[in-house]
C-alpha cells in the first residue's frame, strides 16, 4: 500500500515510517498503536498475526471488511523490543500525522484500538468506555474531529490471554450499529422517597427485592430497598420502629433478596440482626459469565449505558464542607486559647510576642489546601495530628468546645442527595440482576450435537 504520510519528526532513520492503508475516504478510521516486526517488514499497517486476527474475528463481527475501513497507527515508527510508547510520546508523533489522516480520510466513526490510541483523548477511560461509543461532546476531541470515537482493547489482547478474546468479540458486535449511535436512550424516572410501609405493602408477593446498606466510619448508616425498577426507600438505622419493621418483613417475605457484594453487606445486616433466607449476588454473577466488569457502577453503565454517581462525588463534597466549617471554628479556638505570648523586656518598653501553637499553623495551612474540586485529602494529616499521645490534651481542649471533626462519610451529605446515591445503589442492583439473568439463560447452552446418545 502506498505510503503517503510523512514521518514524525523525531522518527529514528533506522525504522520505516508505517502510514495506512492508502489515501481514500471511509466511513471508519481505526486508529492502533506502532508498527510491529511484520509491519516493519511489510511495509503495511495492521498485518502478520494481529492483521489477520482483526480481518477474520473481528470485523466480520462488526459487518465489515478490511477494504470498508482504513487501519492506521498513532505512532508511525517501530521499536526494537516492540515497547509501548508513553502518553508523551503518542501525542508526539500522532499530532505531526494524525491530523492529515483524519482529514483525508473523513470518517464516520473513530475507533481508538488500545490504550496508546486511546490516551489522545483524555476523557476516555479504556477500562470503562471499551466498547461503548462516546461523543467528542463528552470526552473530547480528535485533533479537531467532532463525531463518535469506540474505544477498543488492541486486537491482540486475546493473542496473549484468551479470555480477552470474549470481551473483544462483545465489543465488535457493536460497531454494525454505528448509524444509530446518536440515539440516547431515555432515562428513566425514579421515585426514591416512598414510606417503608407504603413502599413494602406495595410489594409483588414472592418476587426478588434488591437490598443495599451504607456505613459511615464503619458504623452502619442506612439500609435501602428496591422492588421495582426506577422506585426504592431508605431506612436509617437508627430509626427504631422502621428497623423493626424491616425485621419482621424480612422473616416473613418468601422474597429472593438481590445483593451486590453479598459478603460485605450481609454481615452489616447480621450486626442489625435482620437474617435473609435466600440471596443473589450480582457481584458473583458478573464474574461467573466471564465478560463483564465486576462493580457494580461499570455493570450498570455497561449494561444499560447508564453513568451512575459515584460515592466520591456525592460524599466529598459534602464532607469538606463539613470539615472545612469545623476546621474554621478549631482554628478560632487554637488562636484564642492555645497561642501563647512571650513579653520581652527592651530597654524603654515590653514587646509582646504571640506565639502560633501547633493546631492553629497545623490548620492555616489545611485551610489553603482543601477545596472540593482538589485531591488533596486533609484527613490523612489531621488524622496524624490529633491521634498522636502527645496531642491528647491539644484534642480534649477542642473537642470539649465543638466535638470530633467530620470523617470522610454519607452522614455529612443532605438527605435527598443520600437517598437519591444510596437507593440508587439498590436499583440498579436490581435491574442488573435482570438483566444477567436474561443473559445467563443464553450464555450456557449445549449443542445439540455434544449431547452424548
Amino acid at each position: 500500500m502506498a505510503n503517503w504520510v510523512n514521518p514524525c519528526k523525531n522518527c529514528p532513520q533506522k525504522y520505516k515510517a508505517i502510514g495506512g492503508d492508502g489515501p481514500r475516504p471511509a466511513p471508519v478510521l481505526a486508529i492502533m498503536e506502532r508498527p510491529g516486526q511484520d509491519e516493519n517488514r511489510n511495509g503495511r499497517v495492521a498485518c502478520g498475526k494481529t492483521g489477520q486476527e482483526l480481518d477474520e474475528l473481528y470485523l466480520p463481527l462488526a459487518g465489515l471488511d478490511r477494504s470498508e475501513i482504513r487501519v492506521c497507527n498513532s505512532v508511525l515508527c517501530g521499536a526494537d523490543n516492540n515497547k509501548t510508547p508513553s502518553p508523551k510520546d503518542v501525542l508526539a508523533c500522532a499530532s505531526q500525522h494524525l491530523p492529515d489522516e483524519i482529514e483525508r480520510t473523513n470518517p464516520d466513526v473513530i475507533l481508538l484500538l488500545g490504550s496508546s490510541a486511546c490516551s489522545l483523548v483524555p476523557g476516555i477511560r479504556l477500562d470503562l468506555h471499551h466498547g461503548i461509543p462516546q461523543p467528542t461532546s463528552k470526552v473530547g476531541d480528535l485533533f479537531g474531529w467532532h463525531g463518535w470515537l469506540v474505544p477498543m482493547y488492541h486486537p491482540s489482547i486475546g493473542l496473549h490471554e484468551s479470555r480477552w478474546m470474549k470481551i473483544c468479540m462483545d465489543d465488535w458486535d457493536v460497531i454494525q450499529n454505528y448509524g444509530t449511535f446518536g440515539v440516547d436512550p431515555i432515562p428513566a424516572r425514579v421515585n426514591y422517597k416512598e414510606r417503608l410501609h407504603e413502599y413494602l405493602d406495595c410489594y409483588p408477593a414472592c418476587l426478588e427485592v434488591a437490598i443495599d446498606t451504607e456505613s459511615h466510619g464503619g458504623v452502619p448508616w442506612s439500609i435501602q430497598l428496591s422492588h421495582t425498577p426506577g422506585t426504592g426507600v431508605l431506612v436509617r438505622t437508627n430509626d427504631n420502629a422502621r428497623m423493626d419493621e424491616i425485621r419482621r418483613w424480612a422473616q416473613a417475605t418468601s422474597a429472593e433478596f438481590i445483593f451486590h457484594n453479598a459478603a460485605y453487606d450481609m454481615e452489616v445486616l447480621r450486626r442489625l440482626g435482620i437474617h435473609i433466607p435466600m440471596i443473589r449476588d450480582t457481584m458473583q454473577e458478573a464474574f461467573h459469565l466471564g465478560n463483564l466488569p465486576q462493580g457494580l457502577k461499570a455493570l450498570a453503565y455497561r449494561l444499560f449505558r447508564h453513568t451512575m454517581t459515584s460515592y466520591a462525588e456525592t460524599v466529598r463534597p459534602a464532607s469538606i464542607f463539613a470539615l472545612v466549617s469545623w476546621m474554621t471554628e478549631a482554628f478560632c479556638i487554637a488562636q484564642n486559647d492555645l497561642s501563647f505570648v512571650e513579653r520581652r523586656k527592651l530597654k524603654t518598653k515590653v514587646k509582646a510576642i504571640v506565639h502560633k501553637g501547633e493546631l492553629e499553623s497545623l490548620l492555616a495551612r489545611l485551610l489553603r489546601l482543601t477545596d472540593a474540586a482538589s485531591e488533596y485529602d486533609p484527613w490523612e494529616r489531621l488524622d496524624a495530628f490529633w491521634y498522636d499521645p502527645v496531642n491528647d490534651w491539644i484534642r480534649d481542649h477542642v473537642e470539649t468546645r465543638i466535638g470530633a471533626y467530620p470523617i470522610l462519610g454519607i452522614a455529612n451529605c443532605r438527605m435527598e442527595d443520600a437517598i437519591q446515591y444510596a437507593v440508587g445503589d439498590a436499583d440498579w442492583t436490581g435491574q442488573v440482576a435482570v438483566e444477567l439473568e436474561r443473559r445467563r439463560a443464553t450464555a450456557f447452552k449445549i449443542h445439540p450435537g455434544d449431547i452424548d446418545a
